[in-house]
């Protein structure tokens, strides 16, 4: 029986996004494609383990419920991941958001003119930038406190603790070390921060989730944060399907980061393929992997990979040109067939090109409004019945077998 694994995106790429949808999208290309059958859903949940669940939808003939076309289980990592970073205050968060800019500023500035073959670094920067702002925002807010302080007393002397702290350091005048230089930079930062939300549509939820997503993604694939705990769990919904499910065929459906963690699954770093990645996965779908933005600013992250599987796995690759994270596994920027893999494997994935709108380039304004992050979520409607790219994911399938 063909299952499916579905691994969706974080933060604000999971927004309002579920199993549920997206098997309801692909049934909806199947009822599209087909005369005389209408298919239909059924929703349960299983626990895979004593505290984790996965929602299984099922697609099935309506004449015909005994017999199942297609099965879809969700994996849900996002507080396996996430759930450490989201206990921390705010300023904590914006303390390593801003550690995690200043760290990794270096090469995102090298790769403005030592591009390789990621094709939008001048976005990232830009991106980064602001990362740098509202982190600094949030950590001025700390001195402005303490200048509101200054100004609900005389009597506290704050302000002459800061010059007694400033003479104590032994060093000239600082001009942010006073109430008037905390005001004027504060002031300044937060200003920026303004404008920012002002000319981001959504910008406090858009960069919030983005801020979450980058330190915890970061967090993953440099330091391995979570990585045993997430791809465990992983194993265990696997073994599960595979215990359950007669002769089961498995695909991952994944979505942005998603990606990344079924690629991790089925080429892993150092250890053996899976047994059960070996023995059941048939096929992988990656819609708008980041797979070349985090090669570019990880380098070592795919390095010795065990590719065991070869060949053996299709791999459908679904991308915008547009999308400044998506991959289209070529040296350029355009439409076409892809060029490389993994390393040095041959298998290749099947490049579908998926656009909303026609774009040949982005201009400054759609630029500073992050449209190419924004397009990045544009591969359905928020509605299941609007168009998206499970049709072309569903005509694939079809040709190869895989439902």
């Amino acid at each position: 029986m063909k299952i499916g694994i579905y691994i969706s995106g974080l933060g604000q790429s999971v927004e309002n996004e579920s199993v549920d949808k997206y098997a309801t999208r692909l049934m909806n290309e199947m009822n599209f494609n087909t005369n005389g059958i209408k298919y239909v859903l059924k929703i349960e949940i299983i626990n895979y383990t004593e505290d984790q669940q996965s929602n299984v939808v099922s697609i099935y003939g309506e004449k015909e419920p005994d017999k199942i076309v297609y099965k879809i289980y969700d994996f849900k990592y996002h507080n396996l991941l996430t759930d450490k970073f989201n206990s921390y205050s705010i300023i904590s968060k914006n303390f390593w958001l801003f550690l995690l800019v200043f760290r990794k500023f270096p090469v995102v500035f090298k790769r403005l003119f030592a591009r390789e073959s990621y094709s939008r670094p001048l976005q990232t920067f830009y991106i980064f930038l602001i990362f740098l702002i509202i982190a600094l925002a949030v950590l001025f807010m700390i001195p402005a406190a303490i200048t509101a302080i200054t100004g609900l007393s005389e009597n506290l002397k704050v302000r002459d603790l800061l010059y007694d702290f400033k003479n104590f350091i032994g060093v000239g005048d600082i001009p942010f070390i006073s109430k008037e230089g905390m005001e004027n930079i504060s002031k300044a930062v937060v200003s920026i921060t303004a404008v920012l939300i002002v000319i981001i549509p959504n910008a406090n939820v858009l960069l919030s989730n983005l801020a979450t997503e980058f330190v915890c993604a970061n967090d993953y694939i440099q330091q391995g944060s979570q990585k045993q705990l997430i791809l465990g769990n992983l194993e265990l919904l696997v073994d599960y399907i595979s215990e359950n499910e007669k002769d089961c065929k498995l695909h991952f459906h994944t979505y942005s980061f998603g990606s990344i963690l079924a690629l991790d699954y089925i080429y892993p770093f150092g250890n053996k393929v899976s047994k059960n990645a070996e023995m059941f996965c048939e096929a992988l779908v990656t819609i708008g992997t980041p797979f070349e933005f985090i090669k570019s600013y990880y380098p070592l992250f795919y390095k010795k990979r065990k590719l065991e599987l070869g060949d053996k796995l299709h791999w459908l690759n679904v991308y915008s040109t547009i999308d400044a994270l998506a991959t289209n596994f070529r040296k350029d920027a355009k439409e076409g067939e892809s060029e490389f893999g993994i390393e040095k494997m041959s298998n290749r994935p099947k490049n579908i090109n998926y656009e909303v709108v026609s774009m040949e380039r982005v201009g400054l304004i759609d630029f500073l409004l992050l449209y190419t992050i924004k397009v990045h979520g544009m591969y359905w409607d928020d509605k299941t019945e609007g168009q998206s790219c499970l049709g072309y994911i569903y005509q694939e399938m079809k040709i190869r077998n895989l439902i």
